[in-house]
């Protein structure tokens, strides 16, 4: 985090501040009122930005990272007289004559940065209380709540910055506009202490899952110090699946729901939830990866299939691939299962026929439907199609219970 820590501008003369001056200008336009309006607001903000100007050519700044000092400068321009500040805070009253147009254009200087000043005072407030409530954060070792205090004050500085150059347009800046600060040093701290970081598993997982759930199992979280609480943690696969924090003996449970099942890489990873930035510099982009094993439990079932055999085939594997076999042992004690495949003719294109396809298998405690489309040269060909492309894993969840 390269924050700048000290804004301030050294006068090159010495001119009394504008603050309390009214400044105005008039002017007049043979082509409209509008341009008569604009050309006294752009009348107003010359005058102000060549009296700033005199006081206020050079800006320097110091930098303070990793307890080193280091000053710059630069120069600002000074020739948009249309200040988006300026323009602002002007009031323009048209004034009536009898030929063409006029205006006359007003800014109070005090009214004008009264609130520029007001902002720039309550952000130092905020500021100095986020950087004692980080400071107090890792101190107890609830270095999420020192992140996040951090990250806005860091906003909250950058905010500061930015309505620092807006009054440095229409204000001589003093000592009492100096922003100082700990930042980088608090930062600093915060990364060394993550980066003794450790996040265990307390017992060695050896996890065989015959469904989409995983048994509860914990993490533990220590520093140089010992466990660490509230440490927040996120359990992922290809999305998240859960976010815990540690408790006060640093260890999180975990219970998943909805993990991987139905193919591989059967691995759950845990990491520090974060902002992305800390867990770089500190070192903490490595994370915690829980293995599991998937043992699909096998389902026989007798299934009553009327339709031509390359499609009753095709429903077949189909079914295998989630393991579900087809039995042709009539006294076994299984599942009977009817398949019915309904279409209909959506067009053609060339030797392409397309079809609408609704595929239903019902049976004791099981009803599965669902839709799809298939194409192909024949209407058999665009079954098997729309066939090969159903997923069958909601009916082998209901299967599930009934092939114990």
């Amino acid at each position: 985090m390269n924050i700048k820590a000290l804004i301030l501008c050294a006068c090159l003369a010495v001119i009394p501040a504008m603050a309390g001056k009214i400044v105005t200008y008039t002017a007049t336009s043979t082509v409209s009122q509008e341009d008569a309006n604009n050309t006294a607001m752009a009348g107003v903000a010359k005058q102000v930005k060549s009296q700033v100007s005199a006081t206020q050519t050079l800006t320097k700044y110091e930098d303070i990272t990793d307890g080193k000092s280091v000053l710059g400068e630069t120069y600002r321009s000074k020739s948009d007289v249309k200040s988006k500040v300026v323009l602002k805070g002007v009031k323009v009253v048209p004034i009536k004559v009898d030929k063409g147009f006029k205006a006359t254009a007003t800014l109070d200087m005090d009214e004008f940065t009264a609130s520029l000043q007001f902002r720039l005072k309550t952000l130092k407030q905020e500021i100095e209380k986020l950087e004692k409530s980080a400071r107090k954060a890792i101190d107890t070792r609830v270095y999420i709540n020192a992140a996040n205090d951090l990250t806005k004050a860091e906003d909250k500085v950058n905010e500061y910055n930015f309505y620092l150059v807006q009054l440095a347009d229409v204000y001589p800046l003093n000592d009492s506009h100096r922003l100082e600060h700990g930042l980088p040093e608090i930062e600093n701290t915060l990364i060394e202490r993550l980066a003794n970081i450790t996040i265990t598993t307390t017992t060695e997982p050896n996890f065989e899952l015959t469904k989409a759930e995983m048994p509860s199992w914990n993490v533990i979280v220590k520093d140089s110090i010992g466990p660490v609480p509230s440490f927040p943690l996120v359990a992922r696969q290809t999305k998240t699946l859960s976010e815990r924090r540690t408790q006060k003996n640093g260890i999180a449970t975990f219970k998943l729901r909805n993990v991987n099942f139905e193919k591989s890489p059967y691995v759950v990873v845990v990491e520090p939830n974060f902002p992305y930035e800390i867990l770089k510099k500190a070192g903490l982009k490595n994370a915690l990866e829980v293995p599991y094993r998937v043992r699909l439990s096998r389902c026989d079932v007798k299934l009553n299939c009327d339709m031509i055999a390359n499609a009753c085939n095709a429903i077949e594997n189909a079914l295998s691939k989630k393991s579900i076999f087809i039995t042709m042992d009539e006294e076994a004690n299984v599942p009977e299962l009817t398949v019915e495949i309904e279409n209909t003719f959506k067009g053609r294109l060339g030797f392409i026929s397309s079809f609408d396809f609704t595929i239903a298998i019902k049976g004791d405690h099981v009803n599965f439907f669902t839709t799809g489309k298939g194409v192909g040269k024949t209407e058999a060909a665009a079954t098997i199609s729309a066939i090969n492309k159903t997923d069958f894993a909601p009916l082998q969840k209901q299967l599930l219970p009934l092939c114990k």
